[in-house]
């Protein structure tokens, strides 16, 4: 009898044992779903302008031709209608940009990151805004 009795509180035990770390378990999964899906929040007011078309233009002495199309991140559609006002001015500033860079300067990562500081900085200066949020290549390429 007192062997039965023994069986049944390790049982028991075991049994609480095991709703407790089922708690625990599910509580920190939980819990880490919640901290991915803060890591995951997007700002839904931030805008991708595209431009209607590709820019083209000639390597700087080269016989190479670079074709990119630009994407820029905006913080909200204001900036996207100061765009088109102001969108013949960017694209000629953007080419005057294109035409001076030669193949090492479009060479690598660093090139495209540098091309794509120097775009971003054209673009704020001729908006007079420093909400331009960044500048995306959708296409790059060299021929």
């Amino acid at each position: 009898m007192e062997n039965k009795k023994m069986i049944l509180i390790i049982v028991i035990i075991l049994l609480v044992f095991v709703i407790i770390a089922t708690g625990f378990i599910l509580y920190f999964i939980k819990s880490n779903d919640t901290a991915k899906e803060e890591l995951l929040k997007v700002d839904k007011n931030i805008i991708m302008y595209s431009f209607d078309d590709s820019f083209i233009s000639n390597v700087k002495d080269s016989k190479k031709i670079l074709k990119i199309t630009i994407k820029l991140e905006l913080p909200n559609s204001k900036i996207e209608k100061l765009i088109d006002a102001r969108n013949p001015e960017i694209r000629n500033e953007v080419n005057l940009i294109l035409r001076g860079k030669t193949e090492e300067d479009l060479n690598g990562s660093e090139g495209q990151v540098k091309l794509q500081e120097e775009i971003l900085g054209v673009v704020k200066k001729i908006l007079k805004t420093d909400k331009i949020l960044n500048v995306f290549f959708d296409e790059f390429i060299i021929q």
